[in-house]
């Protein structure tokens, strides 16, 4: 375990503390000390209990006795420092839910990134209309594309094996799940990553709970989501039925248009993947509807594929110029 984090570390640039150059000390003794250095800040991580505000997403989070908070800042360490993800496309990581007793440097470990955006008012009027057999055909051969781009760039290869549970949504609580199994081989291995995502719905926009764990927790993290899950909520006047259609925003995608979004794999700007190391070499793919500026045609692409059908205008309308990286600063539309 040590072996593998200390590599982690000597492929990330800016991230581990920055030591005093030591004479006399050897390569290997500077990465040790380096790493020495990370664990202490990681050990010294104090988890929050009982009420956690979100004031960017208008949420609270009440803790049950058994689970626990870590902060942005904290979050950002372990996402970022110790699980060797670019800080790029942690940007609206808000924090992490654990359970009792978390240590991010065991294997077995699991979290839930919770992150915020605020995009508007999905609409929901399409989700009757997802076909998860259809998205997993669409991005499976997108994934073809994409890989030959990856190897290119010296990442991995990385693949859908299959949903770990299909995209559906609860109209009751205006929340959109799906589940995947991700792996570096085409067929998967026995030690694939699980990402379980639930898109709660608000008046503003999105917040995602997304678990991550190894693939043989399924049973175990699927029951725990369903107790995680309503610990996260959307203060008064600010849920999904409190839209106001004379005043809000409304997102320029539907349900529908989410999951095609979240199911595509697309670069973010120029070289880097839309794409998170979960820890020691796993997956976590970040809601892609996160960085909508850079997925638009990736989305529209997969949208097409499925219904067999062009985009509407409000989709085609979220390029920026005929190609999305172009213009990695513009914000979308509104």
């Amino acid at each position: 375990m040590v072996c593998m984090l200390l590599a982690g570390l000597t492929t990330q640039r800016g991230t581990a503390q920055t030591l005093p150059a030591e004479t006399g000390k050897t390569p290997e003794q500077l990465e040790q000390a380096k790493f020495e250095a990370l664990m202490r800040r990681v050990r010294a991580i104090k988890p929050a209990e009982g009420k956690i505000s979100l004031p960017e997403a208008n949420a609270t989070i009440q803790l049950k006795d058994n689970y626990r908070f870590i902060n942005r800042d904290d979050a950002l360490l372990v996402l970022g420092e110790l699980w060797r993800n670019p800080r790029e496309v942690l940007t609206n990581v808000s924090g992490m839910i654990v359970p009792t007793g978390f240590d991010p440097t065991l294997e077995e470990s699991w979290c839930v990134v919770v992150s915020y955006e605020k995009c508007g008012f999905v609409k929901d009027d399409d989700a009757s209309e997802i076909d998860a057999g259809k998205l997993l055909t669409a991005f499976r051969e997108y994934e073809e594309e994409e890989n030959v781009q990856r190897k290119k760039r010296g990442y991995a290869p990385m693949w859908t094996v299959d949903w770990a549970e299909s995209p559906h949504y609860d109209k009751s609580r205006h929340i959109i799940f799906w589940a995947k199994r991700l792996s570096s081989e085409k067929t998967g291995t026995a030690r694939d990553t699980l990402n379980y995502d639930a898109r709660c719905l608000g008046r503003r926009g999105l917040l995602s709970l997304n678990a991550l764990a190894e693939i043989k927790r399924l049973p175990e993290i699927r029951k725990a989501m369903e107790d995680v899950i309503p610990q996260a909520k959307f203060n008064t006047g600010e849920t999904y039925a409190d839209f106001d259609s004379s005043s809000d925003h409304v997102a320029e995608y539907t349900v529908l248009g989410l999951v095609a979004a979240g199911a595509a794999a697309k670069l973010v700007g120029k070289g880097a993947f839309l794409l998170i190391i979960l820890k020691f070499g796993k997956f976590l793919l970040i809601p892609l509807i996160f960085c909508w500026k850079y997925v638009a045609s990736a989305a529209r692409w997969v949208w097409e594929l499925v219904t067999g059908k062009r985009a509407d205008n409000a989709m085609a309308a979220k390029e920026v110029g005929n190609n999305p990286d172009d213009h990695p600063g513009n914000p979308p539309a509104s």
